[in-house]
């Protein structure tokens, strides 16, 4: 990495290696000593910030790190989580291996939410739990999300929000809520004592809903709508806690709605903008709430042309979904009349009788240009006869054949019949 060069560089690694020295020094049982972590965690940090100056990544890394675990043996939690973050971003522009970039990120950003937890701040170790998730997704250019990913988020979702207290809990797809007996059945209601101790645990810290609705981009980006519809859920429940937000929450209440139509419950959609989102006074004359109702009754009326005009960029809405989200504002105009919204997938083979099924209105999905298979050239000769007559078709004789071949079919059944109820929205091809 870029830093000191020639002489400076030197100096600055000696200096580094003398701070390491004392370090270990201190940490050293003697006669008359006792080792000593406050003075070798302030030592550690000294010769990491100077392998810093001298832009050696790994010898930062592993000094940060040293320096957290000492201030963290003696109660220094804030300056502990502090090193522990800064050892994360130093691994993620390491040179490690990918692998490897992604299990210290992991490892120290979870370190780091330990110790904000143990200083009492629940707030940022509910965002390093996010950081600490999200680690597996670095450099990640697939639209699969790893499932490990997926578990971290949802946990640090509930760090922020506990289930029992988010409308949208039960679209949570891995692991189960920490305020819930183990086995419980996720709609079963909780007692009174959990409610209040669920409200103690909410974090309440300013912004605390920022965190969590990047989280609901990323999952839009996977295609991960129902667990998007869970931390937006999480958002929305904060800045109603809040009871200051106003534009803030018309937007995350108008992305609830939006995800809901993506994962085809329009049915949901109206239900939760009557019962919940026009109940605030505000959203009733937010751009948001316009928007988000004219695509719910489109799609509840299956009335394309109204859809098309409510999510039009020149349209009466313009405004509303430019202040979208980009990723929630893709998923706009990926919505459907009818069923889930289609994801745009890498060009994958696909093969010919599903590209048939596909409906008009839905999008096309570049394939890749098969092989075609080798094609007997013309010249070529049946070997089971020299007759050069042989090349000529007979229209009777393949007529007869067919003849056969449809009477043996018609010997077998029916098996058509019962294909009709079959929707092509109700077959996830994920």
């Amino acid at each position: 990495g870029k830093g000191l060069t020639g002489a400076a560089k030197m100096a600055k690694l000696k200096e580094a290696e003398e701070y390491r020295d004392k370090a270990t020094k201190a940490m050293e049982n003697g006669l008359f000593s006792r080792p000593d972590p406050i003075a070798a965690g302030n030592y550690y940090k000294r010769a990491a910030d100077a392998y810093g100056l001298c832009g050696e990544n790994r010898l930062e890394r592993l000094h940060r790190i040293a320096a957290a675990d000492c201030q963290k043996g003696f109660g220094s939690y804030p300056t502990a989580a502090a090193e522990y973050m800064k050892a994360a971003v130093l691994a993620k522009n390491s040179d490690e291996t990918l692998e490897r970039k992604r299990k210290e990120g992991w490892k120290l950003y979870s370190d780091a939410a330990s110790a904000w937890r143990n200083a009492g701040e629940m707030g940022k170790a509910a965002n390093c739990q996010i950081l600490s998730a999200m680690a597996w997704t670095w450099e990640d250019d697939t639209t699969m999300l790893d499932k490990q990913a997926l578990n971290g988020i949802e946990e640090a979702i509930e760090a922020h929000v506990p289930d029992v207290l988010n409308i949208y809990a039960r679209y949570r797809q891995t692991g189960q809520s920490k305020f819930m007996e183990p086995g419980a059945p996720r709609d079963q209601k909780p007692s009174q004592e959990t409610m209040v101790l669920a409200e103690e645990h909410l974090v309440k810290v300013p912004y605390a809903h920022e965190p969590i609705q990047e989280v609901a981009s990323v999952l839009v980006h996977y295609g991960e709508y129902q667990s998007a519809l869970y931390a937006v859920g999480a958002a929305s429940y904060i800045l109603e806690n809040d009871g200051i937000a106003t534009l803030t929450l018309s937007r995350s209440y108008v992305a609830e709605t939006i995800l809901s139509l993506a994962m085809g419950d329009p049915v949901m959609a109206e239900e939760q903008f009557l019962n919940r989102h026009v109940q605030k006074t505000h959203y009733l004359s937010s751009r948001e709430c316009r928007l988000g109702e004219e695509l719910f009754r489109a799609i509840l009326q299956r009335d394309a042309e109204a859809l098309e005009e409510a999510r039009s960029p020149s349209g009466p809405n313009r405004a509303a979904l430019a202040n979208l989200n980009e990723k929630f504002r893709n998923l706009v105009l990926q919505l459907r009349i009818s069923g889930a919204a289609r994801r745009t997938l890498p060009a994958v083979a696909k093969p010919a009788a599903q590209l048939d099924d596909d409906d008009d209105d839905e999008e096309i999905v570049a394939t890749p240009k098969m092989d075609e298979p080798e094609r007997t050239p013309r010249a070529v000769k049946r070997q089971d006869s020299d007759d050069d007559d042989d090349d000529d078709l007979d229209p009777d004789a393949l007529a007869g054949e067919l003849d056969d071949v449809m009477k043996g079919l018609d010997d077998l059944g029916d098996f058509g019949d019962d294909d009709d109820d079959l929707d092509d929205d109700d077959i996830d091809l994920r």
